[in-house]
């Protein structure tokens, strides 16, 4: 899902295993355990990628990754401006930096977020940050963005492309403190699509990469970052990281913005023609004056964590506020060890239907909505699906009746 680690409006996952914090989004990154990561890559080479960038909050916590596209301009993915105030994003980005714990290179803070509107289909997965000054570090540098021209003579099926990046090392790992990257070959949109793949999601504005059988792969905290093709010490970036299906697993590759096809709206932020803006819907909103296109009311979650827990440990529950106006949840469980079962519940319903003495309108109760729903199969393979959920607090609980590990649990709201 996204490759970043998300933080959502009212999330709250208590556990003892790792848990995503989100925003109404898919998943490769914001601010928890849920950076994309380099999956099956290497240690880059120091300062062997000058462009790459690391966004990050405002005390310095890397959450996603960027490319370095102008002297004062970052470009990352929409996605890992969920909560962002356009006009004032209280964030920073370090540029010109190989491991993100020495101090080594420059943080700068970030002046405007220019956010593509579009985003929520997930299909224009991409924005801008101008920065407050002009990046002086010696070891940055800025990198070319490809348009048509130059995908259609360089770029064909198994061409290979280079992703790079500070997210996790595996789905659900640990993030590493030097920059890591990974070659990985491109894959036709007809490829990515089939039924075994992604079943037609990827749009035209989307281009995949990857191995069909896996072991290579961006993966959370990596959102953001840039998808390069090189040859002869030339650097292109031609996509930027936005989702998968969990990373590096066999026919689930690696999905990008497509530089080429959303070139048009990236040179207009990149000239301040777009209106500053934040993630469209979600508790942080644009903020911005103008920030808001007309789909500021949708709202969009969507993450992947991979859960593990003993009998005796607090259980896992996952609090969500859910605003007015979602479509669907969908919530499952695949994979790992064991034996886990899902609830979902709405809190604190009121008794609207009871009369004053006692006894119940039945007429009125038929109509009223479901908040209770659950999902006991036998091992790991749960789902649970609510369709125009009431708004109001929810408690998804994943069961404490008996162990379970590396258990695969998605998360998708809109």
């Amino acid at each position: 899902m996204l490759k970043k680690s998300i933080l959502t409006t009212a999330i709250l996952f208590s556990v003892s295993a790792t848990a995503a914090q989100t925003e109404f989004t898919k998943i490769k990154s914001i601010n928890v355990s849920e950076s994309t990561r380099i999956v099956g890559g290497t240690e880059s080479t120091p300062h062997t990628r000058p462009y790459q960038a690391s966004v990050q909050s405002s005390d310095g916590s890397h959450f996603c990754g960027g490319s370095i596209v102008g002297q004062d301009l970052i470009l990352t993915a929409a996605h890992c401006m969920e909560g962002v105030n356009g006009d004032s994003p209280d964030m920073q980005v370090r540029v010109g930096a190989h491991s993100l714990t020495d101090g080594s290179g420059e943080a700068i803070k970030v002046a405007k977020a220019y956010t593509n509107q579009e985003y929520p289909n997930l299909s224009k997965d991409v924005a801008i940050l101008k920065l407050e000054k002009a990046i002086s570090d010696p070891n940055a540098k800025v990198i070319q963005l490809a348009d048509q021209s130059f995908v259609d003579a360089n770029i064909s099926a198994g061409t290979d492309l280079v992703v790079s990046g500070w997210g996790t090392l595996s789905y659900g790992g640990q993030a590493p403190e030097k920059l890591m990257e990974v070659t990985v070959p491109f894959v036709t949109n007809e490829v990515c699509n089939s039924s075994e793949a992604y079943g037609g999601q990827v749009q035209d504005t989307e281009m995949c990469a990857g191995f069909k059988e896996g072991g290579k792969d961006s993966c959370q905290g990596d959102s953001g970052g840039p998808l390069v093709f090189q040859r002869d010490g030339e650097f292109v970036q031609v996509g930027v990281v936005s989702w998968g299906d969990g990373c590096a697993a066999e026919n689930k590759y690696g999905v990008y913005g497509d530089v080429a096809k959303l070139r048009t709206w990236i040179d207009s932020a990149m000239a301040g023609n777009e209106p500053a803006s934040g993630m469209a819907g979600g508790s942080g909103g644009d903020g911005g004056d103008g920030g808001d296109t007309g789909s500021g009311e949708e709202t969009y979650l969507a993450f992947q964590e991979s859960i593990s827990y003993s009998v005796g440990e607090e259980k896992l529950e996952l609090v969500l506020d859910v605003p007015e106006g979602v479509n669907v949840i969908y919530i499952a469980t695949r994979g790992g060890e064991g034996d886990v079962d899902i609830t979902a519940e709405r809190s604190e319903t009121d008794d609207q239907y009871a009369d004053d003495d006692g006894f119940d309108d039945w007429g009125d109760f038929w109509d009223t909505p479901v908040n209770f729903y659950s999902s006991e199969n036998m091992g790991n393979e749960e789902m649970i699906v609510i369709e125009r959920p009431e708004a109001g607090e929810w408690v998804i609980s994943l069961s404490d009746f008996a162990d379970y590990s590396n258990v695969e649990f998605t998360f998708y709201a809109h």
